[in-house]
This record gives structure tokens, sequence and C-alpha cells, in this order.
């Protein structure tokens, strides 16, 4: 058995422990999906023998992988250019299963990352039509 398969095999006892999902992710080979609290993370093994994520996790709503957009006003969940107002339980719920996902994957929790301030897309707009300096 190679390095890798020990080391798929590894994480995805783990987060079977601790009662996620797994899921083939088909995004790059390799890489996995990781499923809990109506969230999806995709993971690649890198190089370095680690596991990281491939973007921001992915709430799932009616079957949908949305990603959090920021609109300076209000975040929404999109996909493929449909929004749905975003709730604050929703946000909460992405924010738990963000922060169990790093735990595992012994990834640092950044201070920006722990407010659940980052979002797959900001679109402000105030800055339509704006020149830049």
């Amino acid at each position: 058995m190679g390095q890798e398969q020990l080391m798929t095999t590894d994480i995805r006892k783990q987060f079977t422990a601790a009662g996620f999902e797994i899921v083939e992710a088909g995004v790059s080979p390799g890489s996995i999906g990781v499923n809990k609290y109506n969230c999806l993370q995709y993971l690649e093994l890198k190089a370095e023998q680690a596991w990281l994520p491939l973007g921001p996790p992915y709430f799932i709503i009616q079957g949908l992988n949305c990603e959090l957009e920021d609109r300076g006003y209000q975040k929404f969940w999109r996909h493929q250019g449909t929004r749905f107002p975003i709730r604050k339980a929703e946000l909460q719920t992405l924010h738990h299963f963000d922060e169990e996902v790093r735990e595992i994957l012994r990834l640092p929790s950044l201070y920006n990352e722990s407010l659940g301030s980052t979002c797959a897309r900001t679109v402000y707009d105030r800055l339509d039509g704006r020149t830049d300096r």
C-alpha cells in the first residue's frame, strides 16, 4: 500500500469517526469531499502529504452546492447565478462545519475566518463603475 493510499485511508477514518460522510469529489484526481450539517468541503492531498481544502465550503440547499457571496449589504448563497438569502442559523452552521474540518486537518484558524466573514465571492454594489486609482 502506497503512502498516498495510507494517507487517504487515515483521513477518511478521522472524518468518519467525527460523524462526517465521505463523498467522492471528482473535482481533481485523488480529491474527496466531506459532508456534515448540510455542508460540503472538497479536500485534496498536496505534495507535502497534507490534506488542504480546495476552496471555501459549500452549503447544500435543495440539492445545490451553494457558495457564500457577500454583496455588501447582505450575504447570499449563490449557485450558478441564482441567489438565496442567507439565514443566521445557516451561517452559524457553515462556520461550525468549517471549524470542525480545520480541527481535523490541523489547520490554523485565522481571526477573520473565525468571525465567519470570508466568502467565496465578494460583490459590493458601490464598486460598480468606479475607476481604479
